[in-house]
């Protein structure tokens, strides 16, 4: 209708017809238009927190409210199944806009040719690699390979938590204590069996063969006595070397001397963690899930009015040769190739791994943000034992980014746990056996140590010539 006709066609209507047909045409081509603009997006992410959908919904709720032409479906994944299911989308190309994926597996997942790579450009939109961690950017992308597939959304990093109280009745120094090997063994004969309300407690807890993550737990000895899973080119595996040897071997003498209970060996870490905060261990190593739970009330489900909270405090790792670094873990937060809504996706994973949305889910869920700036946010400084958390991980330091680090990590982790069973059934020699069968026990222990790496290297070697 031209303008001539329809003016004519007002004249005819009556002027408030016109005038309520203009707005409900206008309503109508602004829905539509809204309707055309509107954007879903999939998402996958971990059980990390307590509530993962509630608590996502949570971190969401600004970004939403800024953009309510977004739908954003959120698929929770648990750790256990995790792997498979993204395994499965990476070989399909039928995944979510944007998923979690732990730190270790974004190589693996990369060289499938299944992520978005990010751009310069989009990386300094976030920051950059100067804005997070260096043991958190190191994930996001492969060893000697410049395409950045990922961002650091998350991270844990572990340190050692001991008893205040404990220390200071045994007479000992706690920066004497975790000052080197040497000192730190020296402590834990000095505390051994300490007595807490009528109950002896263990020096040191750590957890065995059955533990998911003794690997993790065993990581940060083999790089402070200088060793290391793979050669610096990544094409080799170095786990069969004197340092690491030496790591084991000081890390097992202490259930040897029963340092750590025997019992401890059968037990995993969330046991070990539990035995800490019951008085059976002085000292445990472990993260910043730890510090959650001894800040929070027992009826949220924390432990903040047992005597291990008000008697505790952090320290880095006792020296080796090589330093005191820790070992770094976490999530980072990546594009699917396969998305249909890229430049939407991008934009959430901004926002995610922005500061305000970083500091809220490290108070959600007790793991620390990876970003640098977000780590050091005052609301995050105030919570008790944090700055000082913070403060003894710098050194952190993440194993080998290479695709086929998922196989080779479970080659390491079998051959460690049977280490760790081969200790304890030693350990089951009493008392009484002669100083002659002692040594046997000695001489066996670094034996079946050093066959078990050399296992180790033999079938890693074989993964890594696959791999080439």
């Amino acid at each position: 209708m031209d303008s001539v006709n329809f003016k004519l066609w007002c004249r005819s209507v009556g002027r408030s017809f016109c005038r309520y047909w203009m707005y409900l045409m206008a309503t109508l081509l602004c829905c539509i238009s809204l309707h055309a603009r509107a954007v879903e997006l999939n998402i996958w992410v971990m059980s990390t927190t307590a509530q993962p959908q509630q608590d996502m919904r949570e971190i969401l709720r600004p970004y939403l409210a800024l953009n309510p032409n977004l739908r954003v479906n959120v698929t929770v994944l648990n750790w256990e199944s995790a792997w498979a299911r993204i395994s499965a989308a990476a070989e399909s190309g039928q995944g979510p806009d944007l998923l979690e994926l732990g730190s270790t597996w974004v190589a693996a997942i990369s060289a499938k040719d299944a992520l978005e790579p990010i751009s310069q450009s989009q990386q300094n939109e976030v920051g950059g690699e100067a804005a997070f961690f260096p043991a958190s950017w190191v994930t996001t992308h492969r060893h000697n390979q410049g395409k950045v597939y990922a961002i650091p959304w998350y991270a844990g990093a572990r340190v050692a938590f001991y008893r205040t109280d404990l220390f200071k009745r045994a007479g000992i120094n706690p920066s004497d204590a975790f000052a080197n090997w040497s000192s730190f063994k020296q402590a834990m004969q000095k505390i051994n069996g300490i007595n807490f309300e009528g109950k002896k407690v263990a020096a040191l807890g750590y957890p065995g063969k059955s533990d998911s993550d003794i690997l993790h737990n065993l990581a940060p000895w083999i790089w402070n006595a200088g060793g290391d899973f793979l050669s610096p080119d990544r094409k080799s595996a170095s786990i069969n070397s004197p340092e690491t040897l030496q790591a084991i071997s000081y890390y097992t003498s202490f259930a040897d001397e029963g340092l750590v209970p025997r019992s401890a060996l059968e037990k995993d870490s969330v046991q070990i963690e539990s035995g800490f905060f019951a008085n059976q261990y002085a000292v445990i190593f472990s993260g910043p899930w730890v510090l959650k739970m001894l800040n929070t009330p027992k009826a949220k489900g924390g432990q903040l009015e047992t005597a291990t909270a008000k008697n505790f405090a952090v320290a880095s790792y006792p020296a080796g040769i090589k330093g005191n670094q820790t070992f770094f873990s976490g999530s980072d937060l990546a594009l699917m190739k396969s998305s249909k809504n890229k430049d939407e996706a991008w934009k959430l994973l901004k926002y995610l791994v922005s500061r305000p949305a970083q500091v809220k889910f490290s108070q959600l869920s007790g793991m620390l943000p990876a970003r640098l700036d977000a780590a050091n946010d005052p609301s995050l400084l105030r919570e008790p034992h944090y700055a000082e958390f913070i403060q003894q991980v710098k050194l952190g330091r993440h194993y080998p980014v290479v695709a086929a680090w998922g196989q080779l990590e479970t080659v390491f982790r079998s051959h460690i746990a049977k280490i760790v069973t081969s200790i304890n059934a030693m350990n089951t020699l009493d008392a009484a056996d002669s100083a002659q069968r002692k040594g046997q026990k000695d001489m066996h222990s670094a034996l079946a140590i050093k066959r078990n790496l050399e296992q180790a290297s033999n079938q890693a070697n074989a993964i890594l010539a696959n791999e080439r």
